[in-house]
């Protein structure tokens, strides 16, 4: 989620194509807020709002793009309504009084004034239901020589699946990732300290997704394979069992160019004045060691 504000940024224009390049010149320019909100169970619900710009600002200010005076209310599936609070620590909305809950529904909905004009968006998402958990006892974890040598095998998690979801995002994070620890004899990269140095981002966080589980409890298992690990140092692996909006936006945000050549949006479900996603999730975590060979 890193990358989201600036892509989102873009996606608010209606990008015209013509043999696959955008005409940026004819995109018509409408504000709009830019949601980030997933919610789950156990956690307080943290929803931030910010705003678009045009492509062609000469200068954006940072402290402008947070909408810091926005109303923004969530709504559970009882009818009961929850005001959430600007944070300025975590630049985001908050509401300690809202307990989430497995498997039940909850309307967002948010109004702001940007460039003078009132906006409204609103969105709707429902908790998968309980039951996911990474099963540590059965998973391969702890600490291991990487990449696996001879008849070794990758890290691998099984998990306890969430009867309603059939959609699990994997998040791998090296925590303490630096040049002299990087995967250099990896069979994907040749790089320098330098090269490393200019993508650092892109090693340092991986993610998949996982597709098709059966939509009944049970467990399935995933490997970590060697191509998202490029350091030897510790991992946090976040394992998401998500809903539809979560699932559609990460699926569709980076990739928003059609074989037609025209560039469409990513699948926001935000009503109204919004883009983003306002989604939920079961989360569960798991650390592992990556150890030179």
């Amino acid at each position: 989620m890193n990358k989201l504000g600036a892509f989102l940024i873009m996606t608010t224009m209606t990008l015209l194509a013509c043999e696959g390049k955008v005409s940026i010149t004819e995109a018509t320019y409408q504000p709009k807020m830019v949601i980030q909100g997933i919610l789950s169970p156990g956690n307080v619900p943290q929803v931030a709002i910010r705003r678009n710009f045009p492509l062609n600002e000469a200068v954006i200010e940072p402290a402008e793009i947070p909408l810091t005076d926005a109303s923004v209310t969530i709504t559970d599936d009882a009818g009961t309504d929850y005001m959430l609070l600007y944070n300025p620590q975590t630049l985001s909305y908050e509401t300690p009084q809202l307990n989430v809950e497995y498997g039940r529904t909850y309307t967002l909905n948010a109004d702001a004034i940007i460039d003078g004009q009132t906006l409204h968006a609103s969105s709707t998402t429902t908790l998968p239901d309980a039951g996911f958990k990474i099963l540590e006892e059965k998973s391969l974890l702890g600490s291991r020589i990487y990449p696996p040598q001879g008849d070794g095998v990758d890290f691998n998690i099984v998990f306890e699946r969430s009867p309603s979801t059939g959609y699990y995002l994997v998040s791998i994070v090296a925590l303490d990732p630096d040049t002299s620890n990087y995967i250099y004899d990896n069979p994907f990269k040749d790089l320098t300290p330098e090269e490393v140095m200019e993508d650092f981002e892109e090693w340092k966080y991986n993610y998949y997704w996982i597709h098709n589980r059966p939509l009944t409890a049970g467990e399935s298992s995933t490997e970590i394979r060697s191509l998202y690990i490029y350091f030897y140092t510790n991992y946090r692996i976040i394992v998401y069992a998500a809903d539809r909006n979560f699932r559609d936006f990460q699926a569709t945000h980076e990739v928003t160019q059609g074989a037609d050549g025209n560039h469409h949006e990513p699948a926001f479900h935000v009503n109204g004045d919004g883009i983003g996603v306002f989604g939920s999730a079961i989360v569960d975590t798991v650390y592992l060691e990556v150890l030179r060979p």
